[in-house]
């Protein structure tokens, strides 16, 4: 028979001499709802529940440092001060910026299932170590708490590809999911929201239940409340890993993305070669989610290290512990309907996830820009509740915004055979933006931190303009076609609209089948990237920069879907005929 739609070159026509049935596509039934509504939500929320247990116990412990930091100044007044807090979040970010290289590195090549249980175990480790953190003195305890906040972070660090780029490849796997991708993983993320609202939760419970709302407080009592608090979240931690040995399922798309290459014949391991490739091709795109991901985090995490310090500044100085952690539930609760609010319309033609990540960042621009242009004004007792309506609502344009669409491109925009690595890399990137908050943020003044913020906000709108594209109905597996293909430059006229970081090299690829990514990706290994034309290099679903280089040129609106089966099957003949 022969083989239509076909972007090869040669003409094939003896397809007869290859199995069909060898190879696979990686689509898998649709999952089906129980006829019963309730019942049927309840599947819907635990699909996403289930694969966001890691990102809820990630948010669950980290965001406890700004959590907790109120309480150990409390207990541990000799040696929790101005610097001990920022070196507990380095080494924190340190393991997590490890975890996401390496882990993510590995899942790449061994699969999702054995990833996702190599972060489980280790979160398991680490958050025991947490529990029992124990010395001879405040510094030992001190000590010991940093090391295993070192530990947990080399999971937590595994979790963000991870778990990325399983749902990403969940949801395209899926039929009835593929046109809900993006909703599908920023539900699984929105579990890290859920994580902080919980933490803060349990805080409050434990406070009343050791009666710890000042004026004086008991440092024994106080020992309970965040060691107790810490082993509440084992719970999740332990659910996560039981489900992840004994009933996950590898991801079907990494799958028949390595069993297809295997058949034809191709190298599966990520060699020198395919780096270079990678970096060649894809490096603005590694650039804009990076950068962008990386300005991000400074304004995210110097926000979570130092919220204690402006919810004070809201309640005033002397409230207690308790209402200190009400404030903080409230913050927590609005940024976590950002989240939904994120999922439900990230996947809409009128947003996509270009348009989310330039809206948010816009925002938190000018809401952080207000409160340090107006911060000695905002600050007194008229106009505090001005000052806790802004800060408030950048969580809420955070969430709705760069802090779900950071987390969520390069899980996208990456073809499957390096999916998780690029995502590890561009979140490490994004780590070291936390990093750099921690160390620098304890040296300005309160309102120095919001222009940091502020100036954050317009660098991660700059470069998500010009480096990522837009891949709203793009399949990402049509990326992984492209990779196979990619040698053409042309000139694209059309140039994107918008703000500047997120404009320039953040693609959008809202809608785009992931199988066009790995086709992409596919062709331009095998040596042949002039010959790919199809919706990967659609000038709709390419960066501002992608545009002016001329990657759209070559492309062909009436050219057939391709993906790694097909491709792959004509792989396997041209051997076998000797073309």
């Amino acid at each position: 028979m022969a083989m239509e739609g076909s972007h090869m070159t040669k003409p094939v026509s003896k397809v007869a001499a290859v199995e069909e049935d060898d190879f696979e596509t990686g689509e898998v039934a649709s999952k089906q709802y129980s006829s019963n509504p309730l019942v049927a939500f309840v599947q819907w929320v635990l699909s996403f529940v289930v694969p966001g247990l890691g990102m809820f116990s990630e948010a669950y412990f980290i965001f406890s440092i700004g959590n907790v930091t109120s309480i150990f100044q409390k207990e541990y007044p000799k040696c929790w001060g101005t610097k001990s807090h920022p070196l507990c979040s380095s080494r924190l970010v340190a393991g997590i910026m490890a975890g996401m290289v390496f882990i993510g590195f590995f899942a790449d090549r061994l699969g999702r299932k054995r990833g996702s249980i190599l972060c489980a175990s280790i979160m398991l480790l680490g958050a025991v170590m947490l529990i029992v953190s124990d010395g001879p003195d405040q510094k030992g305890i001190l000590l010991m708490y940093t090391i295993s906040q070192l530990v947990f972070g080399l999971g937590v660090g595994g979790e963000y590809p991870v778990a990325s780029s399983s749902a990403a490849e969940r949801a395209e796997a899926d039929k009835a999911l593929q046109d809900r991708r993006g909703e599908t993983v920023v539900l699984t993320f929105s579990m890290q929201g859920v994580g902080n609202v919980a933490n803060v939760i349990v805080l409050m419970i434990l406070l009343a239940a050791f009666n710890q709302n000042g004026p004086t407080y008991d440092p024994t009592r106080l020992d309970w409340v965040w060691r107790l608090s810490f082993a509440v979240g084992l719970i999740p931690i332990f659910i996560m890993l039981y489900i992840r040995i004994f009933r996950l399922k590898e991801s079907s798309i990494w799958q028949a993305k390595h069993n297809n290459m295997a058949k034809a014949g191709l190298n599966d391991s990520f060699t020198m070669h395919k780096f270079s490739l990678l970096m060649y091709h894809y490096w603005h795109r590694l650039l804009g989610t990076a950068v962008s991901w990386y300005v991000w985090d400074i304004t995210f995490y110097g926000n979570k290290l130092f919220q204690g310090t402006f919810i004070k500044i809201i309640v005033g100085p002397n409230v207690g512990l308790l209402t200190t952690v009400e404030y903080t539930l409230l913050n927590a609760v609005i940024a976590l309907v950002g989240y939904y609010f994120a999922a439900f319309t990230i996947d809409k033609r009128w947003m996509g996830r270009t348009r989310m990540q330039i809206m948010g960042f816009a925002w938190v621009f000018v809401l952080f820009l207000a409160c340090a242009i107006w911060y000695s004004d905002l600050i007194k007792p008229a106009h505090i509740h001005v000052f806790q309506f802004l800060y408030y609502m950048s969580s809420f344009w955070g969430q709705w915004g760069p802090n779900s669409t950071t987390w969520l491109l390069p899980g996208e925009i990456f073809p499957t055979e390096t999916r998780a690595f690029t995502h590890g890399m561009a979140a490490a990137t994004g780590k070291a933006g936390a990093l750099t908050a921690g160390l620098w943020f304890e040296h300005l003044s309160n309102q120095s931190r919001f222009y940091v913020c502020a100036i954050c906000g317009a660098i991660g709108l700059s470069f998500t303009i010009v480096f990522v594209p837009d891949i709203t109905g793009l399949d990402p597996r049509e990326a992984d076609t492209r990779k196979f293909f990619l040698n053409h430059k042309a000139r694209n006229p059309r140039l994107a609209q918008g703000l500047v970081l997120t404009i320039v090299f953040v693609p959008d690829l809202t809608g785009l089948d992931l199988r066009e990514a790995d086709a992409r990706w596919f062709m331009l290994v095998d040596g042949r990237s002039s010959e790919y034309v199809g919706e990967a290099i659609k000038p709709r679903h390419l960066s501002l920069w992608e545009r002016i280089v001329g990657y759209g040129k070559v492309y062909d609106p009436s050219a057939p879907k391709l993906d790694l089966k097909t491709l792959s099957m004509e792989k396997k003949l041209a051997q076998k005929l000797q073309i």
